[in-house]
């Protein structure tokens, strides 16, 4: 291959010496549609000594502007010259390049070169248009079985870039389809869509002069057509002296049978059963008896032979040899035929017959006035023929009925008034009549047959359901229940019978627990299941209502929804919910119960809406909530201490039930309040006391025994303040007194006055414990002993109105409640003997009962 020298020498700047050329060696024509990185030109720099480029040679200039070359260094001051691949280079777009290499050296110097690139034009192949140029995809062809010899289904059309005549091929040969030089796609063969065969893949190519070609794909479908006539296959009944037996046969193998029937067989015999195929499978298979028999009738569409009347040898003209052929004939016509010809075996009887024994008309919305229903075509094979009789036996027919029977063709029954689907009449009945017409052959008939008549009205669906509003919102209280009626949607459907609709939820409710029902009627919606308005606050439901044509049914679909309304629905609840604690006796009022407190929380209230009692099993008010009200977290306190020794309580175990109410009016709470429960149960134990001082000697006699209780408090100050400086004055009082007199009077008697006076008060009183509220006793002697000596007792200390067992000893002692102090109780033998300085009386009379009274202090 030549190559061209090309030399480019440039003149430096002023005052510089330099030496700059380009040495290009330039190969043959690029062919078009080169692969990518195909070298097109080496491309040499030659500098002076002492000199070196500055970068690499560009190219400048390049005409087309785009073009698909760029510039590669092999070594110092070599470069190749490739192709990029984009723009792909096509001879029938662009035929020449223009660049234009430039460089510089070092020292200022500049050089450029302009190389021509001319691309060689190369054969490219063939592309299809139309249907095939997608080259991926399958062209579908429809053709018809039975397409005769040579039919045109398709014409394939391509174009060659190089204008060159074209070749076409198709592929698999044999196929049964062939394609000429212009494209032309035609068949071979006759298909038949029966065959296993029913749709073909071929290829179809276009080659040009230089091999190239192109290749399309064609799919090809057979259409069913009906050419084939149905296989026929029959049982046939032979009854002969009551006798059955069957006879098989195929249209395909026999189409001749011969029976033998029993003479006046029952009306409605089944004498035979058949069965069709199509190999066209298009269906729509139909019997037939042909030529149409008196005594013989088929079900059009089972196939199920029967007998229509009797069989009556004796009528005269009654051929002993009845011929007909069965035939399954499609919607073409075309038939498959057995033909059966049926020997009468004589028997003795006659009866009348008809055509059709259920005879049943259908209108479409409206049967106007007039119409015939039913025609009942009636026969009597005796001799001379009797004249048949049509009386209406059942049903709606007669005169002033809304069927009649014509004047003078009694065998026809039309309609006496205008029949609407719509009309209340109408609905009333269900929209269907059946009557019963008895046809017999003479007045007073041996034999009677019955024809039933069936009139039915069908609605015309010609309207779609209109809801009232295109969407629906209701509100529900969160403390609904179930069963709570949230709203009702109405639509309207102007079809007969009116708003024959059912409704259903078609989507909304999809919580994993089913919230709404709809009555499919009323259109009501329900709830299954109360709410929750801190789960979900709205729903919003779909409602479709579907009218009552169940073959093209009618719907229209509405929106509702439904908001949730916050209420009071959620109790109180408290941690812990059952609390059981101990606590002693001697526990004083404002005490907290072993530090016991509730926590209480509300979903739905605010911890300060909380207002706490206690419900039952608080006796004596012992126990109460501080605070009351106001607080998520009040104390259990104790508000009146225990008394048990007074003997009014006895209770120990206390099981306290706690109502928490969010109902608190002090922060204007609204009404419905939740109440929240919560159990404390309390064991009240003794708390140990001192050791009484000893009981005094058991004496005989009456004794009054006065007590007081020592009420002293705090706040009452003054009183003993006041008993003192009154005591102070007394005594004061006496001295001075003393003094006068010792001084004035005789000394003895100052002496034994003064010794009475300061005689200490505590000889004279005895100190008795008991309970605060004991009644005080008098002992009463027997009558029959002296009267001994009545004795005052003043107790001026502490009550001791409680006791307990010693836990170390076992004894029992006495204890008061509210300073503290204890004492051993004294013995029961000693309770009512234990009185202080008893002395003698003077023995009273035998007669003079014992008088018993106290005296008060």
């Amino acid at each position: 291959m030549p190559w061209i020298h090309l030399c480019f020498v440039l003149v430096a700047a002023p005052n510089v010496l330099a030496f700059l050329n380009f040495a290009i060696e330039n190969a043959s024509p690029v062919p078009e549609n080169a692969s990518e990185h195909t070298r097109v030109a080496t491309i040499s720099v030659l500098l002076s000594p002492h000199t070196s480029l500055v970068g690499d040679p560009v190219i400048l200039n390049a005409n087309p502007v785009v073009h698909p070359f760029v510039l590669s260094r092999r070594s110092t001051h070599l470069w190749d010259l490739f192709t990029v691949g984009v723009p792909k280079l096509d001879f029938e777009m662009v035929a020449l390049y223009s660049l234009v290499i430039y460089a510089r050296d070092n020292r200022g110097a500049k050089a450029s070169q302009t190389i021509l690139i001319p691309i060689a034009d190369v054969n490219e192949p063939p592309t299809f248009t139309g249907s095939l140029a997608q080259g991926d995809q399958v062209t579908e062809i429809y053709i018809l079985e039975n397409t005769a010899l040579g039919t045109v289904i398709h014409r394939a059309a391509a174009m060659d870039p190089e204008d060159a005549a074209l070749e076409y091929f198709i592929s698999p040969e044999g196929s049964g389809f062939t394609i000429d030089r212009t494209g032309t796609i035609s068949t071979t063969t006759v298909f038949d869509f029966e065959s296993e065969t029913r749709s073909f893949s071929l290829v179809v190519k276009v080659v040009d002069p230089g091999g190239l070609f192109a290749a399309g794909n064609l799919k090809i479908f057979l259409i069913n057509v009906n050419n084939k006539n149905p296989i026929l296959t029959c049982s046939l009944f032979n009854i002969e002296n009551a006798v059955l037996s069957v006879a098989s046969i195929n249209s395909t193998l026999h189409n001749k049978v011969d029976i033998t029937l029993d003479e006046e067989i029952p009306i409605g015999k089944t004498i035979g059963m058949c069965q069709a195929n199509d190999e066209d499978y298009l269906g729509g298979l139909t019997f037939e008896l042909d030529p149409w028999s008196v005594y013989f009738t088929v079900d059009k569409e089972h196939g199920t032979v029967v007998t229509a009347t009797h069989l009556d040898m004796e009528r005269a003209g009654f051929a002993g040899v009845q011929s007909f052929s069965i035939k399954a004939c499609d919607y073409d016509q075309r038939c498959a035929a057995i033909s059966v010809i049926a020997h009468i075996h004589g028997i003795n009887d006659n009866s009348p017959f008809c055509d059709q024994y259920l005879i049943r008309y259908t209108g479409k919305e409206v049967i106007a006035e007039g119409t015939v229903v039913a025609k009942l075509l009636c026969h009597d094979l005796d001799e001379p023929p009797d004249t048949i009789h049509y009386v209406p036996s059942l049903g709606p027919v007669g005169s002033g009925q809304i069927f009649e029977q014509v004047p003078g063709a009694d065998y026809v029954i039309q309609v006496t008034k205008e029949l609407d689907y719509e009309d209340p009449e109408v609905v009333a009945v269900g929209h269907t009549y059946e009557m019963m017409i008895s046809v017999f052959d003479d007045v007073h008939p041996s034999h009677t047959v019955t024809v039933t008549i069936i009139v039915e009205l069908a609605p015309a669906n010609d309207f779609s359901p209109v809801f009232k509003a295109e969407h629906y919102s209701f509100s529900v209280p969160e403390t609904s229940g179930a069963f709570y009626k949230v709203g009702r949607v109405t639509a309207i459907d102007e079809d007969h019978p009116p708003n024959c609709l059912t409704y259903k939820i078609t989507s909304g409710d999809t919580e994993g627990v089913q919230r709404f029902w709809i009555h499919p009627r009323s259109g009501m919606i329900e709830l299954t299941t109360q709410p929750d308005y801190e789960s979900v606050k709205q729903f919003n439901l779909t409602v479709e209502a579907v009218d009552c044509d169940r073959v093209r049914p009618h719907t229209a679909v509405t929106t509702v929804t439904v908001d949730i309304e916050d209420e009071n629905d959620e109790a109180p609840v408290c941690v812990p919910y059952l609390y059981k604690g101990v606590i002693f006796d001697n526990v004083v009022s404002g005490t907290n119960v072993n530090g016991f407190k509730l926590s209480c929380h509300d979903r739905d209230s605010q911890d300060f809406e909380m207002r706490f009692e206690i419900a039952s099993g608080n006796e004596n008010h012992h126990f109460g909530f501080d605070p009351t009200q106001g607080s998520n977290t009040p104390k259990l306190i104790v508000k009146n201490p225990f008394n048990f020794e007074s003997g009014a309580e006895r209770q120990r175990q206390y099981h306290l039930v706690v109502h928490i109410v969010d109902d608190n009016l002090k922060y204007g709470k609204s009404t419905k309040p939740r109440t929240g429960t919560a159990i404390i149960d309390i064991n009240v134990i003794r708390a140990a006391t001192p050791s009484p001082a000893t009981s005094s000697e058991q004496r005989k006699g009456l004794s009054i025994v006065y007590t007081a209780v020592n009420t002293y408090k705090s706040s009452d100050w003054y009183i003993p303040f006041t008993c003192t400086l009154m005591a102070v004055f007394f005594v004061g009082l006496v001295v001075w007194l003393c003094f006068l007199l010792w001084r004035y009077g005789s000394m003895e008697c100052c002496h034994t006055m003064a010794k009475k006076v300061t005689q200490p008060m505590t000889r004279e009183m005895k100190c008795i414990a008991g309970d605060r509220n004991q009644k005080e006793k008098a002992v009463i002697g027997s009558r029959s002993k002296k009267l001994e000596v009545l004795t005052e007792t003043v107790v001026f200390e502490t009550v001791f109105d409680g006791e307990a067992v010693d836990p170390v000893s076992g004894n029992v002692y006495e204890f008061s409640s509210r300073t503290g102090a204890r004492k051993w109780k004294k013995p029961p033998r000693h309770r009512e003997g234990a009185v202080a300085n008893t002395y003698s009386l003077p023995e009273a009379p035998p007669s003079e009962e014992l008088t018993s009274f106290t005296i008060p202090v």
